[in-house]
């Protein structure tokens, strides 16, 4: 089942808790904590949205550790 916009505005608080921010526009997500997103929630799955989600952030960790081992 696709996201609705109601599911998509439970799920902001709980991403919250984890330091994750998104910016919505109904069930756009056009930001990504920092990072510019095109994304229309009704086209994934929540699983699937969350999966999204936490590989852009998975990108900021990885980037993040790099840096700390290479500066």
């Amino acid at each position: 089942m696709m996201m609705i916009a109601a599911e998509l505005t439970a799920l902001k608080p709980i991403l919250a808790a984890y330091n994750v921010t998104l910016e919505t526009d109904g069930t756009q997500i056009t930001k990504v904590n920092a990072h510019e997103a095109q994304l229309d929630a009704v086209d994934y799955m929540s699983d699937q949205l969350i999966k999204v989600i936490l590989e852009i952030i998975g990108a900021d960790v990885r980037a993040a550790l790099f840096k700390k081992m290479h500066a």
